[in-house]
């Protein structure tokens, strides 16, 4: 890691609050560890984003919007997820008034219950065309892109082995795409 890069993660393990500190740090080193380089993003509130430094893909981006931290990650190449990425997910469709959704005749039989050939992006999607669905409880299917990160609400200590396996596995997806 650079020391501009270095400098910006200080910056922004500063500004978090101390209950955050340990469990963003963890995080944040261990996309370093995988090759990702902290990028601040040029918007509002500051945000940080993780892009692969061989394959271009960014994974996570992580920032503070109304003294709130949080954890965002692309998850849709995982094969077995917590509801707790299952309800973040379908959060973040609810909230976004189904931006980036079309609906499915029926969940996919490819025995992921995220991973999705979407197809929403054509041939510039950054996720190799992929993305999630989710399945509501009307029984109502849609498909999500995959192009951008999910925010994982309340990321505590318990909660750290499983981040990381969601990213090594995402991480393990992008890598094998690039090549």
């Amino acid at each position: 890691m650079t020391k501009k890069q270095q400098t910006l993660i200080d910056k922004f393990i500063g500004l978090l609050p101390d209950g955050d500190k340990n469990n963003f740090t963890q995080v944040i080193y261990y996309l370093a560890g995988l090759g990702y380089i902290p990028q601040k993003q040029n918007v509002q509130a500051f945000v940080i984003s993780f892009k692969h430094k061989e394959n271009g893909k960014v994974i996570s981006k992580m920032g503070i919007r109304k003294q709130n931290a949080y954890i965002s990650v692309r998850f849709f190449a995982c094969e077995n997820v917590s509801a707790k990425y299952l309800n973040a997910l379908r959060d973040e469709i609810i909230s976004r008034n189904r931006q980036y959704t079309s609906p499915l005749p029926g969940a996919p039989d490819n025995g992921s219950p995220v991973k999705y050939k979407c197809g929403r992006c054509g041939d510039i999607c950054t996720g190799g065309g992929f993305g999630y669905y989710y399945k509501f409880s009307d029984n109502d299917v849609v498909s999500r892109c995959g192009a951008y990160p999910i925010v994982i609400p309340d990321i505590k200590e318990n909660d750290i082995d499983e981040l990381k396996r969601v990213i090594s596995e995402q991480h393990n997806y992008f890598l094998s795409i690039a090549r």
